[in-house]
């Protein structure tokens, strides 16, 4: 086993240590994420990959673990290039327990060969309200960046906005640090609320980190061994195997856009929600229209015309050839947040989505579970189930798809988004939505006498008080009783399966997806690295193990205390039903489908329950 270290934080007493790791069963951050919180559930813990000294490309991503708020168990969050600067602390993986008495800043520096680590307080709100024009993340980042920067050698800063403090679903946010300036490409530890748990349960704001330490010449960096392994594989050397399996996050010539904004608008069609997932009502040709003429006629046009043919295209902070960040001058565009708080939440313009997306980032939000509350609140609002009035709002909410136009009602929207944020931050009747939108639902039904706001809510229930907003893809595994959701731990593919091999198949998805984080790697790079981890850890590191053995076991203890609910909102339960309708309306000689369709127009609930729980089955026999 490779020599690796962990450095142990008590934000309590500010006392810390460094240990080296002696068990074989650790070989990545999400064994030591779980091994950690499996001693102290409060504990908190980042890390990067045995790889991220390599030149291999994606090798560089920082993984965060912990309990998460939200879904309450354990959950993974992983954040772009942040490694290659971590990777000069010396460390392998970093475990905060504790909590400081104030706000604090945590440095973690190595000079001259010796790390230190270091607490400082800050007046976290007053700089979040405002500091030298900006606000949230931005502010707090920009301060640390200023106070702190000379101290450094080389460093990163991952910072907390008002959402992580207020709410159950704060994220982390970093940008790299390009000539000594902070860029505007943001990378975020978006999923599972653990920015909520950094502050909340550690009062720990932010984290700067930095260091001198250099990797040593060694295979992982021997560009000539490196070249040969994937030409033996492939027939191409790294970077063009690189550059071929992930020519969607770069451009993809087929479709002539790039990144997954671009590549997911223009291949969704009618499978694409929008206003609030009530597009699954439409006909198809009602949601076709909807892409042609407010998708790919305004929505993708703008993004193709701003940010693909100027070519602004930029990394997370590790060189590579993806370039997979694209931008619109400081406004970075992600498929995720450009649909929950784009045309899901009636927004198909891209300037006002760049508005809302912005507000909702430095706030600090996961900005697909903040989407999911804004769009619900819309149609609830729009229906009459609720008055705007009664929350402190103004604006109506355009949810007329006939008569809708791609600017002035887009706008609307996003002016509304805005509103229900600050609603939620910062106003008494805000409170119940900070605890997410399962909890949120359930008080405003019994508050409004049984309203049935639940049943527009979309999430994946966990637990008594979890859940999770499900990434916007139209199919059942996005939907499915997972231990860990929200993130791509399962199986996405729209391809039609019977539910207990939905479950098998979302086991086989989670198993190597946990191999891809373990090892530190962006997973916009597994259409490589995925066959070829092993053989990579092996001839470059000289370690021989069975990864997909190794992270089922993974998965295994992960799942043993899988609390999955079974759904809880009709309007769920309907994209389910909408799902295997139109799937047997392009397959008629499907008699599973037949008989699946069947039965949810019999009794779709009983339906729902059985292949809920047939999904759970496979789940549990493939773990």
């Amino acid at each position: 086993m490779i020599a690796q270290k962990a450095l142990y934080i008590d934000a309590g007493t500010r006392e810390y240590k460094i240990e080296e790791i002696t068990s074989d069963e650790i070989i990545g951050p999400l064994d030591f994420g779980l091994m950690a919180t499996e001693k102290d559930p409060d504990a908190f813990c980042f890390g990067s990959g045995i790889l991220a000294g390599s030149i291999l490309p994606g090798a560089k991503r920082l993984i965060f673990c912990g309990n998460s708020p939200i879904w309450e168990n354990f959950y993974i969050s992983t954040m772009g290039g942040a490694s290659l600067v971590f990777h000069k602390t010396g460390l392998n993986y970093v475990s905060i327990t504790g909590c400081c008495d104030r706000f604090s800043v945590l440095k973690i520096n190595r000079r001259d060969g010796n790390l230190a680590c270091e607490f400082e307080e800050i007046d976290v709100d007053a700089i979040w309200k405002d500091y030298y024009g900006y606000r949230g993340t931005y502010a707090l980042q920009k301060f640390c960046f200023d106070r702190y920067k000379d101290e450094f050698n080389d460093c990163r800063i991952i910072v907390t906005g008002p959402a992580a403090l207020k709410t159950k679903i704060g994220a982390t946010m970093s940008a790299p640090i390009i000539n000594k300036e902070l860029s505007p490409v943001d990378c975020w530890g978006g999923r599972g609320g653990l920015g909520s748990k950094l502050i909340q349960s550690h009062r720990i704001a932010a984290i700067i980190y930095g260091g001198d330490y250099e990797e040593e010449e060694s295979a992982i960096n021997n560009r000539e061994k490196i070249d040969k392994i994937f030409m033996d594989k492939f027939g191409k050397n790294m970077i063009q195997t690189d550059m071929e399996k992930g020519k969607k996050y770069r451009f993809d010539p087929e479709v002539g856009t790039g990144g997954t904004l671009g590549v997911n608008f223009a291949k969704s069609k009618t499978s694409l929600f929008s206003f609030n997932y009530s597009s699954i009502y439409l006909t198809e040709e009602q949601r076709m229209d909807i892409h042609n003429r407010l998708v790919a006629a305004h929505y993708l046009k703008q993004f193709n015309e701003e940010t693909i043919e100027k070519k602004q295209s930029r990394h997370c902070g590790e060189p590579c050839a993806l370039v997979c960040k694209k931008m619109n001058n400081e406004f970075k565009k992600d498929y995720e947040p450009y649909e929950a708080l784009g045309p899901n939440s009636g927004i198909f313009d891209q300037h006002a989505a760049e508005k809302i997306n912005h507000h909702v980032d430095s706030m600090g939000f996961d900005a697909i579970q903040a989407g999911s509350i804004v769009s619900w609140l819309m149609e609830l609002i729009y229906r009459g189930l609720i008055k705007k009035e009664d929350y402190g709002l103004t604006i109506d909410p355009r949810f007329d798809i006939s008569n809708f136009d791609p600017v002035s009602d887009s706008f609307k929207n996003a002016d509304l988004g805005i509103e229900i944020i600050n609603m939620i931050l910062y106003s008494e009747q805000g409170e119940i939505f900070r605890h997410g939108i399962r909890y949120a639902a359930k008080e405003l039904d019994e508050r409004h006498g049984d309203i049935g706001s639940i049943n527009y809510a979309v999430f994946n229930a966990y637990g008594e008080h979890g859940c999770m907003v499900p990434n916007q893809y139209w199919v059942p595994g996005m939907f499915s009783p997972m231990p860990i959701m929200g993130k791509y731990f399962e199986y996405y593919g729209s391809d039609i399966l019977p539910p207990k091999e939905l479950g098998k198949k979302n086991t086989d998805r989670m198993i190597k997806e946990f191999s891809i984080d373990n090892m530190g790697f962006c997973r916009f790079h597994r259409g490589w690295a995925e066959p070829m981890l092993k053989e990579i850890t092996k001839e470059l590191l000289g370690i021989d193990i069975d990864l997909y053995e190794h992270h089922r076991s993974l998965a295994s203890r992960i799942n043993k205390n899988n609390m999955s609910v079974f759904w809880e909102s009709e309007r769920v339960i309907d994209i389910i039903k909408r799902y295997l309708e139109r799937m047997y309306d392009m397959n008629k000689d499907n008699q599973n489908l037949k008989q699946w369709v069947e039965r949810f127009n019999e009794d779709k609930i009983e339906a729902a329950r059985d292949y809920w729980n047939m999904i759970l089955e496979g789940v549990n026999e493939s773990i």
